[in-house]
């Protein structure tokens, strides 16, 4: 029995040695005081870059700001009885999302701003197919040149940035150590 306790103090010892605490993923010493320890010595590292933050951030405002412009213009000149004439929920929708967004995104907390990330990359998501449909769906005009079409499909274009910008930062904040 004492053979034993000795055997299990050096191998506590070994674990405390600095060659163990190297070891990743291991903890020094499997007792209770020594998890609150390390718990305590840990630190939660923002996880998306401060620059990279504010980038992800300032393109969703501009994309929010492009969205909006292209919702009214397009509802002024397409006429009601058009299908593809964009409908303010939706372009609402999407506006207030890629603020939130943007907002979200430029909290401190790693969890909130990957929340942004992820619910950005949604709304551009939903704004790529929303426009792509209003593009399909617009009645075409000989005598408009570029014609009805060019806005929906330029602001689907315009949404696919916007979900490459998230899901860049996506991947970047995922592969980011913590």
């Amino acid at each position: 029995m004492a053979a034993m306790q000795r055997s299990a103090a050096a191998s506590c010892r070994f674990r405390r040695s600095a060659v163990f605490r190297s070891l990743p993923g291991k903890l020094a010493c499997g007792t209770a005081a020594h998890l609150r320890r390390h718990r305590s010595s840990m630190q939660i590292q923002a996880v998306l870059a401060p620059e990279a933050a504010a980038a992800v951030s300032q393109q969703a405002t501009a994309f929010a700001v492009v969205l909006a412009a292209e919702g009214a213009f397009s509802r002024s000149n397409v006429p009601d009885t058009d299908k593809g004439r964009p409908a303010i929920p939706q372009i609402a929708a999407g506006v207030a999302g890629s603020l939130a967004a943007a907002l979200l995104v430029k909290q401190d907390g790693s969890f909130i701003s990957t929340l942004g990330v992820v619910f950005g990359f949604a709304v551009s998501a939903f704004m790529l197919f929303y426009n792509a449909q209003r593009a399909i769906d617009l009645q075409y005009n000989d005598g408009d040149w570029p014609g009805p079409k060019a806005w929906p499909a330029g602001m689907s274009l315009i949404s696919f940035l916007a979900l490459c910008v998230f899901f860049q930062a996506l991947v970047a904040d995922i592969s980011t150590p913590v």
